[in-house]
């Protein structure tokens, strides 16, 4: 009995090692397919996207803060003097070319035209008087150049006579001038009437009122302020490098806020250097397919303008760029493996960057899946979309 006691204490260890071996034995072997699967997916080939270095030209581009502003743009006054009778807009009516914005009273106008439409009915009742007179002068003249050799009339009435009719012919004449005068003074007469009623220069809409009705105003006094929005143009102030590569119809693209993108053309670089900022003015015309009605005079857009003139390089897509170690990479794909490549960056223009060193053209270069991949992984080029 106590030797079977001895034996089951040194047994019993025994036993509880072997069982922990079996539960070990059994654990690796229902890993061992995951760990074989592990590997096996390990050696598979990683799918990616690529795309060829080239060799082209390129240019680099800036952002540069742009805003809308109108080619017509200004205040409209009256032309006369008078007290405003009405104001037929408010700020924010859009109004078509000729059309009526406000009107001057025109009582005294219209009285002052009676005036002049009388006095030019004076002028020429004057005038018919003197032609009459010059007329008689006259007959009386060729009476006496008749009788101008005989007793009947002497040299001196003759001579008299001649001077009669060089002083109406005067008259005559100066009775002519005083119709001309007073004819004007009608045409002014209407014309001013006629500017009593305020017309709209151009299209547009009315951005500002500036006077009430009832308010008595002056010649040239402003009444309202008109913005063209059909009209608009770009403006940018650029710096001197932009400016130099800004050649008239140059296109350039730019963005509305929400993220549109439209296109421009530059139009002219105003020669003329702020001191203060060392800038320029641009103006761009817009396309004709831009979206006016979605505009606005002083409204801010993001041009995106090319800096200097464009220069020959290796040119790969920025998504091919890995920053890894301090060090900007590219992976090559020679051979169904992904190569790493130490390169050194140029200048940008879009979704393009130079490669100054570390690259050739015609190169294979991964820009999606890079991210996860490892040096001399196997990879396979996913078709391009078609």
């Amino acid at each position: 009995m106590h030797d079977r006691t001895i034996e089951d204490d040194v047994m019993r260890p025994i036993h509880h090692i072997l069982r922990q071996r079996s539960l070990i034995t059994r654990v690796l072997i229902c890993i061992a397919p995951i760990y074989s699967g592990i590997a096996a997916a390990d050696q598979r080939a990683m799918l990616v996207h690529v795309d060829d270095s080239r060799f082209e030209l390129i240019r680099e581009v800036e952002n540069v803060v742009g805003h809308l502003v109108p080619r017509q743009a200004g205040y409209v006054a009256t032309r006369i003097e008078g007290p405003i009778d009405a104001i037929h807009v408010e700020v924010g009516d859009e109004v078509i070319k000729g059309q009526k914005i406000a009107t001057i009273d025109a009582e005294i106008l219209r009285i002052r035209m009676a005036l002049r439409d009388a006095r030019v009915s004076e002028a020429k009742a004057n005038l018919a008087i003197r032609r009459s007179e010059l007329s008689r002068v006259r007959q009386e003249k060729n009476r006496l150049q008749k009788l101008k050799s005989s007793t009947a009339t002497s040299l001196a009435q003759h001579d008299d006579a001649v001077q009669r009719e060089l002083t109406a012919s005067a008259r005559e004449k100066e009775a002519k001038v005083r119709v001309t005068i007073a004819q004007s003074e009608l045409q002014l007469a209407a014309i001013n009437l006629r500017y009593a009623i305020v017309n709209a220069p151009y299209d547009g809409v009315i951005a500002e009122r500036l006077a009430e009705i009832g308010e008595y105003v002056k010649q040239g006094q402003r009444l309202l302020r008109l913005v063209s929005y059909r009209q608009l143009e770009l403006e940018a102030n650029v710096g001197y490098n932009q400016a130099i590569a800004l050649a008239p119809n140059t296109p350039v693209p730019f963005r509305m806020e929400g993220g549109a993108l439209h296109h421009a053309t530059v139009r002219a670089v105003v020669p003329e250097e702020n001191s203060r900022t060392r800038t320029r003015r641009v103006r761009f015309t817009l396309d004709p397919d831009t979206p006016y009605s979605n505009l606005a005079a002083n409204q801010s857009v993001i041009m995106t303008l090319p800096v200097g003139p464009p220069q020959e390089a290796v040119t790969v897509h920025k998504d091919a760029l890995v920053h890894k170690g301090g060090k900007i990479l590219v992976y090559v794909v020679r051979d169904n493996k992904a190569l790493p490549r130490s390169v050194t960056l140029g200048i940008s223009s879009g979704s393009r960057i130079a490669i100054t060193q570390g690259l050739q053209a015609n190169e294979a270069v991964i820009i999606r899946g890079n991210e996860r991949i490892r040096p001399g992984q196997a990879v396979k080029i996913a078709k391009p979309p078609s």
